[in-house]
Formats: C-alpha cells, structure tokens, sequence
C-alpha cells in the first residue's frame, strides 16, 4: 500500500492537532490515558446481578429510529447463579449513569428527554427462586420534533435491590441505550428481517460512489447496506512511541472530500466502515498494552467524529514483530490483546459499529481473557466476517453470544473468483446471516468476463444472484460507472 506523507494534507493536520492534544505532556514511552477502574469488578460468591438486552448485551445497547417515531427494549435482570430466594429490583432513568459515563469517556452525549421514556410495570423486575433470568421489562421511547437527525442520545437506567438477597456491582447496575435519530431509515431500507449487505472495496482502486449503481428492480431500493472502505493503517511511530492512523493517498482523498465520496451513500442509508490493519510495523489489532488500546481509541474517535464515519473493520494481518518491544505493547500477537482494542473502541464510541475480520488472531475470541471487565465478545463485537478462504466455518463456539444475524457467512472475492453457490446464499436468506463481498469495482475486467476455478461467473452474475436469492428481486446496474478520479 502505498504510504503518504502525513504532514502535508489537510486531514492529517487536523488528526495531528487534535491527537496532539491527547498526549501533551507525555514523554516518548507514556500515554496520558486514563485507566478504567477495575476494582469494583471483583470475584464473589454472593449472588450478583446484572442487566442485558435481549441480545445478551450487558452494558449498552444501541438502535436508530426514525424522527417521531416510537421504538421498545426490553431489559432483563441476570444472576450469576440460582437465587436462593425471590429478590425484586426497580429499574429507573437515572440521568447521573450517563454523567459518569460521559466522565469515564470524555464524551458529551446528551440524554434522552425522560418525559419520552416510559418503564413497563414502573419499572418492576422480580427473579424468582431457583432461577438465572427474571421477566423482561420493557423500555419504551418516543422522539420529539426538537430531537436533531443525525445525533445520538441515550436513555440512562439504573437498578437498585429493593427485596432479597441479590447484589450488583457499580458497573452491572447500569444500561445505557444509545438512540440516534434519523430523518428516514434510507433508500437501501429492506425490511427489518432483511438480509444485510457488505461491500469491503479496495479504496486504492475503486470509487466507493460506484455502490450507487445497483439498484433492486420493483422496490428500487439500492443494493448495499454497509461499505468498508479497506484500509486504513495502526502503526507505530517510533519517535515518540505512540500509534496511530496512517492514511494513505486515497483515504485522505476521500475523507478529504467526504461530500463528494461518502455523504451520496450515507444520505441514501449506507453505512461507511473504515478498516483498520497492520502496516508493517510492531503496532497490529492484537498486540497493543490497554493504555495504548485506549489512546488509540480515542484517536480513532476524533477521525470518526471529523469525518461522520459509522464503525470500523478490524483486519489481523501485515504487522512486523519488533525487538526490542515498543514502549505500550506487547511482544506477541494475542485474541486477548485484539479484544482488548475492540472493547476500548466500543466503550468510548457505543454508537459505531465494530467488524471483526476471521482471520489471524481474531480468528477465536473465546478465551477467558477475551472477557474484559465483565464484558464478553458479544458487548463489544456488532459483525463477524468470514473470510472468503474460510466462508462456512462455524462462528457460534469462537465468538460466543453473537447471533448468527450478525454472522457474514460464504463471503465472496470478486477479484479473484470466490463465488457463493445458489445453495450458500439460500442459506444465508433462509438463516438471516450478513454477507460480505469483496472487490466489486464495474473497472474490473471480473465484471464482464467470468473467472474462477469453482463457478464460472462475473461480478454482474453474483450481484444478480445476491439480488434474486437474497432479496427475491433483479438487481439493475445503471451502466454509469464511477471511475477512480482521485
């Protein structure tokens, strides 16, 4: 990949000066970041109690709903062993949960107006005797006409024992919802039960406007769901020991003028990905110490925020083992080191979406230390991808609590001719995974002439069977390509 040099473009003096200002003060080895207390989350034999979406998810969940629409979660309470008796708990909005949180953070999210959140049962959870798992309370919202589109608020909650033996520790006593309102859920919107689609392209190639080309015959709705821009670079710089982003010629360029080359896909409901991978140096997604995890983190939350990016992808492969070690990292590569990044990634940016590519160390993360204080894969991991060597492998024991909606099964390389078969893709709509594809560019001579030693196809006929089986419509390709003009 070709590198840039970072001081001489308007993207990069801006990350510089804003990172800047995340480490002043620091010498060449330290990070001023601040460390997450880890005490209250202790071993104990007491039954302790917890809260969790529907989904498993046990610190935060987040959702988008259109403006003056109304939306429900619903909550459970969870114990860690059978009650012995009946314990009751209240949960209730609780504004003081969200101000420690945007503490911990540094964030500034505002909070959902209370009076638009309403509790079931007031509030009420009870878990009986013998049992792990109470009824779920419900937690429904409405937005307001002063709510702003494009923004991001939260619903605060906070559980307190009022009867039994139960206990909760200072973090497991409190949920936050993230609700980011839209004007309208998009152009691309196929239903809620609708198959999701991934296009990871080549950025040092391919225009992402050309996702604009493809749309589905009778609903019109256009084709893509998400779009990874692949890749963005972690590495070290060595003279003052810290990581960073490395955008190269074309990242800048398009983050540069995300006008022209994002904002057409995001107003037409596509997610913008930025993907994340080593650029042979020591710093990769799975060997950073946890205070390098959370400076990073909060580098990247300045490019997210700069740019109006909506998540990353994150890609374990071309780093290059230092010795001695870097100052901030470890000496090898680890699951628990890459969880330990995605989790600092999404506890300062819950609103975004985080990809995790199968591949390398991120290949299993079901390990114990893949659990971070108290949070398991499923907290802090929205989408798993298989890799297109790899397609059909089974992600339920190696990314424990992900349901298989967010699983992207028989992904597809359109460079290289690694097709889906009919019977793949019917079992992607029939078992509602994700899908990814790799590679469509209309520039490509794949696109018209078929390749592949397996099935003999071009980009046009797997973007038609993706279309018919997937979504049970033609797919229209416009015939007016975006060539890369950047």
């Amino acid at each position: 990949m070709k590198k840039h040099n970072l001081y001489k473009t308007g993207l990069t003096a801006i990350l510089f000066a804003l990172y800047g200002g995340l480490f002043t003060a620091c010498s060449k080895t330290e990070f001023d970041a601040k460390s997450i207390d880890e005490s209250q989350f202790e071993v104990s034999t007491d039954q302790m109690g917890y809260l969790a979406d529907i989904d498993g998810r046990t610190e935060f969940s987040s959702l988008e709903i259109q403006t003056g629409y109304s939306k429900d979660v619903t909550l459970l309470l969870k114990a860690t062993k059978l009650s012995s008796s009946v314990s009751e708990v209240t949960l209730a909005y609780d504004q003081e949960v969200l101000k420690r949180y945007n503490e911990e953070t540094g964030n500034d999210f505002v909070a959902f107006p209370s009076g638009n959140v309403l509790l079931s049962a007031g509030g009420a959870m009870t878990l009986p005797e013998n049992t792990q798992v109470s009824e779920g309370v419900k937690v429904s919202f409405t937005t307001t006409e002063e709510m702003e589109a494009g923004k991001t608020y939260v619903i605060p909650l906070q559980a307190k024992v009022t009867k039994g033996s139960l206990k909760f520790s200072a973090k497991s006593r409190s949920f936050l919802i993230f609700v980011k309102i839209l004007e309208n859920l998009g152009d691309n919107f196929k239903g809620e039960d609708a198959v999701k689609l991934f296009s990871v392209i080549e950025t040092n190639e391919t225009n992402p406007l050309n996702h604009l080309c493809f749309t589905l015959k009778d609903s019109k709705k256009y084709l893509f769901d998400y779009v990874v821009l692949f890749c963005d670079n972690i590495v070290l710089d060595q003279e003052t020991g810290t990581v960073h982003a490395l955008h190269n010629d074309n990242i800048v360029k398009i983050l540069n003028n995300k006008d022209k080359y994002l904002k057409p896909l995001q107003d037409r409901g596509m997610k913008i990905i930025l993907g994340i991978m080593a650029d042979h140096t020591h710093a990769s997604v799975a060997n950073l110490k946890p205070e390098t995890a959370q400076a990073f983190a909060r580098y990247m939350k300045t490019v997210c925020d700069t740019y109006g990016l909506d998540g990353f992808f994150y890609d374990d492969e071309y780093d290059k083992a230092q010795v001695p070690t870097p100052p901030g990292f470890w000496a090898t590569k680890s699951p628990e080191n890459a969880a330990r990044l995605m989790y600092e990634m999404k506890r300062i940016m819950p609103d975004k979406i985080n990809i995790a590519y199968i591949l390398g160390y991120l290949k299993d993360m079901s390990s114990e230390g893949c659990t971070i204080d108290g949070y398991g894969v499923k907290d802090y991991v929205d989408y798993v991808m298989c890799d297109y060597n790899d397609r059909n492998i089974d992600i339920a024991p190696i990314y424990p609590g992900i349901d298989k909606t967010r699983w992207g099964m028989y992904s597809q390389e359109f460079n290289r001719g690694f097709w889906a078969k009919d019977e793949y893709l019917q079992e992607i709509k029939d078992e509602q995974y994700a899908h990814f594809i790799f590679a469509m560019d209309p520039f490509r001579s794949s696109f018209n002439t078929p390749i592949g030693s397996n099935i003999y196809q071009t980009q046009q006929d797997a973007l038609q069977k993706i279309g018919q089986i997937l979504y049970g419509e033609d797919v229209v390709y416009d015939g007016k390509p975006y060539p890369k003009d950047f």
